[in-house]
């Protein structure tokens, strides 16, 4: 038997001082977990062993020093020596007094010491979001175990942390500042979020939106990620790290204006060729392929000179793909090169057209419908080239429609969504785009396991697993059915598909709230140019408010209910983890039940003012859509107490407090306002 430490004893860790610093960094991790759940600060060795006797021993097979320590001590490795991401955690000795973790290379060695916290010392791997406290054990002591494990299904795994207001708020404890020093803050943040990727044994990172790698609080960023043991990549509209503000800031200050890459080429591959020299300075960098124009639209949004065909159009963005790669190859010429290029949007009609095409060793990653979060056009019946590898890009968290500041998208439509994926064959890449990360935990963890082991992973037991673990009860059935019924109280928009296949969120209420209070001001009803148009495919005025009017009195209804038996569940949670329960669930009901609430009294609003204009009553209406969202404001600082003080400074996005703002000025005496200073304050 095993024994880690007792009231008086307590072994040492031993590792080879050549081993990558991520590994250093993840023993150190390891050393910390031990100090939480036995009390003891465990020495750690940067050295092997002269005897085996009463140890704990770390090391990887690709140095050198360790594996022949390995070989010595004839330990069977051979279904996990040169695999990839494998680890073996057992028991050695005469008496099974040693434990080893041996890794098949730096992050399968990552991976067994992170799985042995998780296992043995009751970590949680979201700890640093789900502020989870482990059971102190005075004594740890290991019975004979021979563990061995490794991804089975996607082969990079990982996550996009976008559209991060709340993040950026949280890091400066107000509203963020924008501009080039947006991200100045967010180094111990993104620590946190590496720390729990690398628990979650993920091993990719996307860190932020608009990482210039010139800004040096930005470059530090990437050396995080880096000396962690991580690949990190690039925003689909930063290809290569830059992005198109990037280009017409440096070529605007050199006299060039409306740049692009049409009849610029060679300013932009300048740019290129200047980041990517950049980038090269760091091992594990995934490239980013592609071409993408203002604010994550196509090249031709806002750009004169493009060509108008899909041919031209898609042989603009494949030569642009095709010179980035070959500026990479230029300045990397001794090292392997790992691409990848996103059909964002216009990406996937030109694929499925067969006007884009990709160097045969890029992955093509395909991505989801974001505001439904099913897979977008022509996934399904666009062939796969044979030897191309293909990967996915999904969504737990997209603020434009949602969700955002909610958790929204249930376990079941995530597996159908990945089996999918599998099914189809792209496991070579998944990266999943997590928002502002705290919101969506669940989702994430979910995504983790799936993607880790797709064969073993049952929604169900996920659900009651995870219950049964942040919740620290022996019976998870009641908080795991809230969970569940959580989801089924958005309104469906669609289910063609699949149940729940399209909800209405937190960002969908926001935009059908903002055409609402263009019809009270008398605009007339239009279909808006937009993503999702099924959020405005009505006939009429009066079609659109009745429609919102339903939907959301219904789900008001749902979400009421639900709120009543959260509330009554809380009793029966533990006292240390009802926060959590209440910041990852009941605050999440109050948002969305006051976003509803929003919606719900601007329709009553909107058919007073087209119908009986009955001044009274109308500023009823209006008082309680105000109220909705001051509730808001009150009912998330549930969610926003000790080190989360400052999560919804930077609310920015969905703007609950800017959106009160345009309510009030909706009252009887306001309405004189003209057009123009509402359409300033209003962002679609």
């Amino acid at each position: 038997m095993y024994r880690l430490y007792d009231e008086n004893v307590k072994t040492d860790i031993y590792y080879d001082c050549n081993e990558n610093i991520c590994i250093t960094k993840a023993i150190m991790d390891l050393q910390k977990d031990i100090g939480v759940v036995g009390g003891k600060d465990i020495c750690v060795n940067q050295y092997l062993p002269d005897k085996i006797e009463n140890n704990f021993i770390i090391g990887t097979l690709k140095n050198k020093v360790f594996a022949n320590f390995v070989k010595e001590l004839k330990i069977d490795i051979s279904h996990i020596e040169n695999k990839w991401e494998k680890y073996l955690i057992r028991t050695i000795g005469d008496n099974e007094d040693t434990l080893i973790i041996i890794g098949s290379d730096d992050r399968g060695t990552m991976w067994g010491i992170y799985e042995f916290s998780e296992r043995f010392l009751g970590i949680d791997p979201l700890y640093l979001w789900t502020d989870y406290e482990p059971v102190k054990m005075d004594v740890l002591e290991i019975e004979k175990i021979n563990i061995a494990d490794g991804p089975c299904t996607f082969k990079y795994r990982g996550w996009f942390v976008n559209d991060e207001d709340l993040i950026s708020g949280y890091c400066k404890g107000a509203i963020p500042e924008k501009g080039y020093h947006y991200h100045k803050d967010y180094a111990k943040t993104l620590e946190m979020i590496v720390e729990t990727g690398l628990r979650l044994k993920q091993n990719l990172l996307i860190p932020c939106t608009y990482l210039d790698i010139e800004n040096p609080f930005e470059e530090a960023l990437v050396r995080i990620i880096t000396e962690r043991g991580m690949y990190i990549s690039m925003h689909h509209q930063e290809p290569v790290g830059v992005h198109q503000f990037t280009v017409d800031r440096y070529w605007k200050e050199r006299g060039i204006e409306d740049i692009n890459y049409f009849e610029h080429k060679d300013k932009y591959e300048f740019l290129w060729r200047k980041y990517i020299k950049k980038w090269s300075k760091y091992d594990n960098v995934i490239w980013q392929l592609g071409l993408r124009g203002r604010g994550d639209r196509p090249v031709w949004y806002n750009s004169s000179g493009i060509p108008t065909s899909t041919a031209e159009r898609g042989k603009l963005i494949s030569d642009a793909i095709k010179k980035q790669l070959e500026i990479i190859k230029e300045e990397n010429p001794d090292r392997e090169i790992i691409s990848t290029s996103t059909l964002w949007m216009e990406g996937m009609g030109l694929f499925k057209e067969n006007a884009l095409t990709f160097p045969e060793e890029t992955i093509v990653v395909q991505a989801d419908f974001a505001p439904e979060q099913m897979w977008g056009e022509g996934y399904y019946t666009t062939p796969r080239e044979a030897g191309r590898d293909f990967g996915v890009y999904y969504h737990a968290g997209f603020w434009g429609c949602g969700p955002h500041l909610v958790q929204g998208n249930k376990p079941e439509k995530i597996y159908y969504n990945y089996k999918n994926a599998i099914d189809k064959g792209d496991t070579r890449y998944s990266i999943l785009n997590v928002g502002n990360f705290r919101e969506f935990v669940f989702n994430i963890k979910c995504v983790a396991d799936l993607t880790w082991d797709f064969d073993n992973f049952n929604t169900d037991t996920f659900r009651l697993k995870w219950c049964e673990k942040e919740f620290k009860v022996d019976n998870p059935c009641e908080i795991s059915e809230i969970y569940k019924e959580y989801y089924e109280c958005f309104h469906e928009m669609d289910s063609t598909i699949i149940p729940g296949q399209m909800l209405l969120m937190d960002g969908m209420t926001r935009r059908v709230a903002f055409m609402l209070i263009e019809i009270i001001r008398g605009r007339a009803f239009r279909k808006l140019d937009i993503q999702n148009t099924r959020l405005f495919d009505f006939k009429s005025t009066n079609d659109f408010v009745t429609y919102y009017m339903n939907a959301t009195r219904e789900g008001i209804k749902r979400f009421k209910s639900l709120y009543n038996k959260a509330v009554a569940t809380l009793q029966n949670i533990p006292e240390d983890r009802q926060q959590f329960f209440v910041a990852n669930m009941i605050v999440h009901i109050e948002i969305i039940l006051g976003l509803y609430k929003w919606v719900y009294n601007l329709c009553l609003a909107a058919v007073d003012r087209t119908t009986c204009k009955d001044d009274t009553k109308y500023k009823e209406h209006i008082d309680n859509a105000v109220f909705a969202l001051a509730k808001i404001c009150v009912d998330r600082r549930k969610a926003a107490s000790d080190k989360w003080a400052h999560w919804y400074d930077g609310d920015a996005l969905l703007n609950v407090a800017g959106n009160m703002e345009l309510t009030r000025e909706l009252y009887v005496e306001n309405l004189a306002k003209t057009q123009d200073t509402y359409l300033a304050k209003l962002r679609y």
